[in-house]
């Protein structure tokens, strides 16, 4: 039996959105693996340039949003070579760095919510609640991808983004070495 044009159509324009295609299980958890891997590798690469780029140093706001950064990025980075022969999305590098510029942030406005509602987690509530947010920022970013891939970005959106972009790559490494202020340091 062949299928009806309806239902022809409905496939064919559910391929061309992708909503056929399933979330990406295998990249979310290299994601987050890599995430934990920078949480850890102060204990793995002690003292190491990598551990102070990569890594938590400091238990910090920054510091979190510096490895989802990183992992992200590596993500991104895999993504580029996986894909470039067969063609990238001609946004791919923008909706890639406005997605680097800004999910971090999202992600610690969702963690900071609770507190914003006057909601103090004990310790043993926070730990959890820190790695859904930190598991949310991923599955975020790799969500926002096609929809931004396939996004055209005016010549001033494409600087914007990249000063964006550039701002946070040196603000993460850059802090690495010195954080700056009491935003970026939690304080137990």
């Amino acid at each position: 039996m062949k299928p009806s044009r309806k239902t022809k159509k409905t496939i064919e324009e559910k391929i061309e959105t992708g909503s056929m295609q399933g979330f990406p299980w295998g990249k979310f958890l290299l994601g987050y693996a890599l995430y934990i891997f920078f949480h850890e590798i102060d204990r793995v690469l002690p003292g190491t340039i990598l551990a102070v780029i990569f890594g938590e140093g400091i238990e910090s706001v920054y510091a979190h949003m510096k490895m989802l950064f990183h992992a992200y990025l590596i993500l991104s980075i895999i993504d580029y070579f996986r894909y470039r022969k067969s063609g990238l999305a001609d946004s791919f590098v923008y909706a890639r760095m406005l997605i680097l510029s800004a999910v971090p942030w999202m992600m610690i406005i969702l963690y900071y919510t609770v507190e914003a509602v006057g909601v103090i987690l004990p310790r043993s509530i926070d730990l959890p609640w820190a790695l859904v947010v930190t598991a949310f920022g991923l599955y975020f970013s790799l969500q926002l991808e096609r929809p931004l891939e396939r996004a055209e970005f005016h010549p001033a959106a494409k600087r914007a983004i990249f000063i964006a972009f550039l701002a946070a790559l040196v603000t993460y490494i850059g802090f690495s070495f010195a954080v700056p202020d009491n935003f970026f340091i939690a304080l137990d």
